[in-house]
């Protein structure tokens, strides 16, 4: 889990916050303005200051925030004059938005306030839905409503072309003036603000809920404010209730307000949601025996209030999932807790935090669950504080201190701010925004939306002279007025500030840190996520009291206890330990599917295994009985095993067993379906253990493996190494084909090629009647022979030849037969550089040189009625059958996992989170027979399950659940082939929960109308958001939040979500390159990743003007992407110097075809479309690195892709049924390879081959 912060204000009105990584308080730079309150959410601040009024700190955004700016110029044609500005009355204006409603012209267009400043010129986009455009970008249509296309036709009455420039948020991790209701700020100030709402299920673009209160007690809303527009745009007005003057707000995650009245009463806000944010109606709620409250906080299901009396309530019954409902958001009622308090925080998690009334410390609810939201009792938090010379505190301290407390000093070395941040290193950047802003900017002034006209003036605000300080801190400026001033190192030399969240580097209380009584006036939790298993180090006393550990009577005991055991021992030194072997057995009744069979029987299994008390494995057995044992059905060895995954569905746990038969012979698994997961968990973490100690591929895997995703999630590698022990003879791997007793024709498929260095022994026996036989090395097929050796004993000759495209060349005869009839033979086959050296039983007989590329060859072929004993085959890499390749589950949920042969390795979660893989092996898959928990974490990920609910129009009733006996369910999923229900929706496993209930999505793709509803003229045809004459069919989609909780060798990485990542290792240098595309279509770069950093220092932001969703690095400095239209591009001027290159370069994608994959190789580069066919791009060279033309490859004939991996010589693929396939013959004069060869066929969803070891040496670039 990654770090968050809790905040607090103290009694002279600074700003501390606490890291869940560290223990001690770290102070906000202090630039002139004090606080009163503080709301939070994950990396926004909201506070009012001691001027009453509002201001907002971003902080800890590894990306800038940058919105993209689009205006279409739009031109009509005339039979005179051509193409003209000049429009017809009806039609759009010249420059407008894409829909043509909304004038958008470019002088027009400005940043919204000082916060912002423009990042680029006004551009014209060249590319249009993937394909180029010429320089001027004009795209032609018949009239403005219809569908514009690149080419100009005869028909094209009207054209367009879009002006893009981008403007950014320069007031990160600084305090940022929100513009007042009024021109004077004090005619109406501030005396609260609450934010919330980010945990919204139907939010459609990240929104935030900001209330806030002024002095009047009118309650305020702040309209727009998201993660792209941080400040919002202006005040709306929200009326309460006659009488009702409001005191205090709070807005919780899911949306729910609750606010306390001046007269002590309190008032919810019902209807809240993304579309209607300003709610619909208040409820009052009376206060709890007559008392007043005086403070309220709001979390997912829970609300705490504090009286005027200072005692602390809780409200039950509350649910805030469901906030149309009033009665589940009012509650049933008030429960007194122990304790009085002055105010109270609660999280997003429910979670509490308080500041108690007599000590001003702060307090931490113990016990809070959602089974027990009231927790058990209150725990003070132990952290130390950090002072400055700015506070009183700092004076006392000096005193008691003052020779300490100024060596700490040191220089006054200059503070610099960081512009953005990503855990767990900093990396301090001095932004652009610290330079002097151009006084052109426009500033907005503050605005409000009431429900009755009022009067706004215009006039520019007064200047008035101040000091330095509280000029910085001015609100009337702007929406957004820079607040961003260096910290005083005279004023604050120990401030280490680097953008909020930071790592800690901590100790004991030193000189600078204070652990005396610090009085708070103010907490703040609600950006703060504690994981309850592993609590922050908050609550250990840092100066622990000697207890009776330390006493001297219990150390004599202790080596007494010692001394004894040493005497007992001697004389016993040189005695063997006595190995006892042991007979395990584990039994469960379950049900299971027999291989060949389709339906579960009830069995018994059982599970048995010998080892000894050094925790070895020597045999173990799986079988399958029936209830009575007096029937075996199914017995397998676990050597024989392969992998093992699960393949659960809701309500139905099971385990599929793939052996070596198989994945040979392409059969299904055995299943395992148990009665609970409880039973599924522990058989789980047996066969694992077991297996892994049976073929000794415990622990972390090598850096050279293989890994790969499952459907669910699960992690897998192969790790080759046991395989390298096995074959290695020398120089040489060697592996024996099995051949002995199989029909003839024989062949088999030689997994690394016949590379120079290569070889192959052919030994077995010559019948007296035969006539010819032949030893043939193919190139993918039976059409095209690299060596054709066929020794003809009619003729008494050896023929050598080749075959290309099904054309025979030209033979060649010399030598003399020296093979017998009746007798053994040898043929040894070595490919050298030039040619193929053959010997015959141990004497060189000829030299053929090559006619064909031998990196092209894949098959040896056997025909003729010979009798084969043994083929070797011998290889300089290590032979890796894809049909035993043993798949280690390695702990953890992923969707994809991406490596680099340096061996590190990076991941992302199904709720694009990115993770480091951190050495270890196991986690919650393993259970209780998790060896080591080194390198384990707590790991939780988010998913999204989706609904569709379906309609058709008829002339009676409108849009009815009555469809044609034809149409989709009424209750579908996406494809409308299976039925989905709301209510029969389960979770996949005890791991998950849910965190929302069923809500209407608006973030469906293609658009949805007020309620949720997007149209289509039938089902199977696409949707739209408006409705139109001829639609008569719509849906909708519902969609419910859940959790899971694992744990896994697996650490998160920053803060920003990623959706799809690359790495390489960089040439000429011990770095890593690590290129990811966060879920904005950003392009990523993470500085300093290395073997002995893997997570790297931060993000840097490199910009490109299309959104992407796939990445992808090679070797030779190479980068590749792909656009969210379909297009691709390549990165130009990538070195060793610049590691993040110049500017994007577009390839034109392959033709009619929307890319959304691309994997870069050594030789070519390799893209995988929609429709899930592959391309490579041809003659990708140094001079021409964007290559030339796209090549498509062949499917495998039994399945369509859905993903890919290349990396040097190594191409693998998954295919859309879960069947992983390997490229044959890719060299660099063939880079596109020969065919396919296919493995295991399971549930893979995702596979990264790029630490393979490839056969070949790069080539140099």
């Amino acid at each position: 889990m990654p770090s968050s912060m809790l905040f607090a204000v103290n009694n002279e009105g600074r700003v501390y916050g606490l890291s869940t990584n560290g223990r001690n308080w770290r102070e906000f730079p202090y630039l002139g303005l004090d606080f009163k309150q503080l709301s939070a959410v994950p990396n926004f601040l909201w506070a009012v200051g001691s001027d009453s009024q509002i201001y907002v700190h971003v902080h800890g955004l590894d990306i800038p925030i940058r919105i993209k700016e689009e205006a279409f110029e739009n031109q009509r044609w005339y039979p005179l004059e051509g193409f003209s500005s000049r429009l017809l009355p009806t039609d759009r204006y010249h420059f407008s938005s894409e829909d043509g409603l909304t004038e958008r012209s470019l002088e027009k267009i400005r940043v919204p306030s000082m916060a912002w400043q423009w990042d680029s010129p006004w551009r014209i986009e060249t590319v249009l839905n993937g394909e180029p455009l010429d320089h001027d970008g004009w795209t032609y249509a018949v009239d403005f409503p219809a569908i514009f296309c690149s080419t100009k036709q005869w028909t094209s009455c009207v054209r367009r072309r879009k002006w893009v420039r981008r403007r950014k948020y320069c007031a990160m991790n600084s305090w940022c003036a929100v513009a007042p209701l009024h021109h004077d700020p004090t005619k109406e100030p501030f005396i609260d603000v609450s934010v919330g709402g980010q945990a919204m299920v139907d939010t459609s673009d990240s929104s935030l809920l900001v209330w806030a209160v002024t002095a009047q007690g009118r309650v305020m809303l702040r309209k727009d404010v998201s993660y792209t527009c941080p400040e919002g745009t202006r005040w709306a007005v929200v009326p309460t209730p006659l009488g009702c003057d409001v005191k205090s707000i709070s807005c919780g995650a899911t949306g729910m307000v609750w606010a306390t009245l001046w007269s002590g009463k309190a008032l919810i806000r019902l209807g809240v949601t993304p579309s209607t944010p300003l709610g619909e109606t208040w409820v009052e709620i009376s206060p709890p025996d007559n008392l007043k409250l005086s403070h309220i906080s709001v979390g997912s299901n829970s609300v705490w209030t504090v009286s005027s009396e200072k005692s602390v309530w809780f409200r039950k019954g509350v649910k805030g999932d469901c906030n149309a409902s009033a009665e589940l958001a009012k509650g049933t009622g008030w429960v007194e807790m122990v304790g009085n308090m002055s105010m109270i925080s609660v999280t997003s998690d429910d979670q509490v935090f308080a500041v108690g009334i007599d000590d001003r410390s702060l307090y931490f609810r113990v016990g809070v669950c959602p089974s027990e939201l009231t927790g058990k009792r209150w725990r003070s938090l132990q952290a130390a504080v950090q002072i400055s010379r700015a506070s009183s505190i700092a004076s006392n301290f000096n005193y008691k201190s003052s020779a300490s407390l100024n060596n700490s000093l040191g220089s006054n070395d200059k503070y610099e701010w960081l512009e953005s941040r990503s855990a767990p290193t900093s990396l301090k950047v001095k932004p652009d925004w610290q330079k002097p802003v151009a006084t052109s900017l426009p500033a907005s002034e503050g605005s409000i939306e009431e429900p009755c006209f009022i009067n706004r003036g215009s006039a520019e605000p007064k200047q008035e002279e101040q000091s330095r300080k509280l000029t910085a801190w001015s609100p009337i400026r702007s929406v957004g007025s820079l607040l961003g001033l260096e910290a005083n190192p005279e004023i604050d030399p120990h401030a280490e500030w680097d953008g909020v969240v930071y790592p800690e580097r901590e100790g004991t209380c030193e000189p600078g840190w204070s652990q005396a009584d610090t009085l708070w006036s103010c907490v703040e939790a609600g950006a703060l996520s504690l994981n309850l298993e592993n609590l922050p180090n908050w609550f250990v006393d840092l100066n622990p009291s000697t207890g009776f550990e330390m006493a001297p009577w219990r150390g004599k005991i202790l080596n007494a206890i010692k001394d004894c055991h040493k005497k007992t021992m001697n004389g016993y030194e040189s005695i063997e330990v006595a190995i006892e072997m042991t007979s395990c057995v584990k039994s469960v009744i379950c049900r299971c599917c027999i291989p060949g069979e389709e339906l579960y029987d009830e069995c018994c299994l059982e599970l048995e295994w010998i080892g000894n008390k050094a925790s070895t494995v020597d045999t173990s057995t799986v079988s399958v009985f029936s209830n009575d044992k007096t029937i075996t059905k199914c017995q397998l060895s676990m050597s024989e095993i392969v992998c093992m995954a699960l393949c659960s569905e809701p309500g139905c746990p099971r385990i599929a067993i793939y052996t070596l038969e198989s994945a040979e012979k392409d059969i299904p698994p055995l299943k395992l379906q148990f009665n609970g997961d409880v039973d599924l968990d522990d058989w789980m973490a047996y066969l694992s253990s077991i297996h892994a100690k049976l073929a000794d591929i415990e622990g972390p895997p090598g850096a050279s493996s293989i890994w790969a995703t499952t459907k669910l999630g699960d992690v897998y590698v192969f790790d080759h190494s046991t395989l390298q022990r096995q074959q290695v003879t020398g120089d040489l791997y060697s592996k024996e084909l099995p051949c002995k007793g199989q029909e003839i024709p024989w062949k088999h498929l030689l997994n690394n090629g016949f590379p120079a260095g290569s070889s192959l022994v052919v030994t077995g026996f010559l019948p007296e009647n035969l006539d010819r036989f032949s030893v043939n090395l193919d190139c993918g097929s039976e059409t095209t022979v690299a060596l054709h050796f066929n020794p003809r004993f009619s003729e008494k000759i050896v023929v050598r030849n080749s075959m290309e495209n099904d054309t025979w060349g030209t033979e060649e005869k010399e030598g003399h037969l020296t093979l017998t009839l009746g007798g053994d033979f040898t043929i040894l086959i070595l490919c050298q550089a030039d040619g193929f050296k053959i010997s015959l039983n141990g004497m060189v007989f000829t030299y053929f040189m090559h006619r064909l590329e031998p990196q092209n060859i894949t098959h040896v072929r056997v025909v003729g009625d010979v009798q084969l004993h043994k083929v070797v085959y011998n290889s300089k890499e290590v032979i890796v059958p894809l049909n035993e390749m043993v798949w280690k589950q390695m702990g953890g949920h992923l969707v994809m996992v991406e490596t680099c042969a340096a061996g590190v390795t990076w991941g992302i979660s199904a709720d694009n989170t990115p993770y480091a893989y951190t050495g270890g092996w196991g986690g919650m898959f393993l259970g209780a027979l998790q060896e080591s928990s080194a390198g384990i974490n707590q790991m939780t990920d988010n998913y999204s399950c989706y609904v569709y609910e379906n309609q058709r129009w008829n002339p009676l009733n409108g849009f009815t659940s009555r469809g044609l006996p034809t149409d989709r369910p009424s209750w579908s999923d996406s494809t409308g082939h299976h039925k989905r229900y709301k209510d029969t929706t389960r979770l996949l496993s005890r791991h998950w929960q849910w965190v929302s209930d069923w809500a209407i999505d608006f973030r469906t793709p293609g658009g949805v109308d007020s309620d949720g509803w997007q149209y289509a003229v039938d089902f199977s045809t696409s949707y739209h958001a408006n409705k139109t004459m001829t639609d008569y069919v719509r849906r909708r989609r519902w969609v419910r939040k859940c959790k899971l909780t694992t744990s896994g060798p697996w650490v998160e990485v920053g803060n920003t979500k990623v959706i799809d990542i690359s790495l390489q290792v960089s040439t000429g240098r011990d770095a890593i390159c690590v290129w990811a595309v966060g879920c904005n279509g950003d392009a990523l770069f993470r500085m300093c990743v290395s073997t002995s950093n893997p997570m790297g220092d931060s993000w840097e932001h490199i910009l490109c003007e299309q959104p992407l969703i796939s990445i992808s690095c090679g070797c030779g400095n190479q980068v590749w992407a792909v656009t969210r239209n379909g297009s691709t591009y390549w990165r130009f001027g990538i070195t060793t110097s610049n590691p993040q290159g110049d500017v994007w370069e577009s390839v034109e994608p392959p033709k009619g075809s929307m890319v959304k994959k691309v994997s870069v190789a050594r030789w070519a580069v390799w893209v995988l479309d929609s429709d899930g066919q592959l391309f490579v791009r041809r003659e990708v060279t140094p001079v021409f690195p964007e290559g030339t033309h796209w090549q498509p490859i062949s499917q495998p004939g039994f399945d369509i892709f859905r993903d890919i991996s290349a990396s040097g010589d190594e191409v693998w693929a998954i295919t859309i049924s879960g069947t992983i396939c390997r490229r044959t013959g890719v060299s660099c004069d063939n880079p596109a390879g020969c065919s396919w060869i296919r493995g295991l066929s399971a549930n893979w969803e995702a596979i990264s081959v790029r630490s393979y070891t490839s056969k070949t040496l790069p080539r140099n670039r």
